[in-house]
């Protein structure tokens, strides 16, 4: 639909990756709930960064996840209370907080990365290989224009 000064908005990247976005998020989060796990969507995008690079410190985590500090310690906190993370002190920095995830954390993040790729799987359907690496690769330079 053209707006009458020309705008697109089903041409527009912005709206199409929101909608993308809170559809997927709503679908992982109903999985979960689904098969009673005691995480959100928004949860396991924070832990899924530790699933990959367990022992992260907090600030990094919220860059990755593109979360202000104060909404990650929340985060962090709520994930540490379900007892599927554990925060240590930082080696070289007191006020620094490393974050690992813990066993019960580990064993509930390789079911829910199950159920999560089957989800992508579903999405990704009749799109090629080929496709979805261009997808990846604007999605890449448009978030690193962004940063800047």
């Amino acid at each position: 639909m053209r707006s009458s000064s020309g705008y697109n908005l089903e041409q527009s990247l912005g709206h199409l990756t929101s909608r993308f976005s809170r559809l997927l998020l709503r679908r992982i989060s109903a999985a979960f709930a689904q098969h009673d796990f005691p995480i959100t969507a928004d949860q396991y995008a924070f832990l899924v960064q530790l699933w990959a690079h367990d022992g992260l410190p907090q600030g990094v985590l919220a860059e990755k996840t593109s979360r202000d500090k104060t909404t990650m310690a929340r985060l962090a906190a709520g994930l540490e209370e379900l007892g599927l993370i554990v925060r240590q002190q930082g080696p070289d920095d007191a006020r620094e907080r490393l974050i690992f995830l813990s066993e019960q954390g580990k064993a509930l993040m390789a079911e829910a990365t199950g159920l999560v790729q089957e989800i992508l799987t579903v999405a990704q359907q009749g799109i090629e290989p080929a496709q979805l690496e261009i997808c990846r690769e604007v999605l890449r330079r448009a978030y690193r224009n962004l940063q800047q």
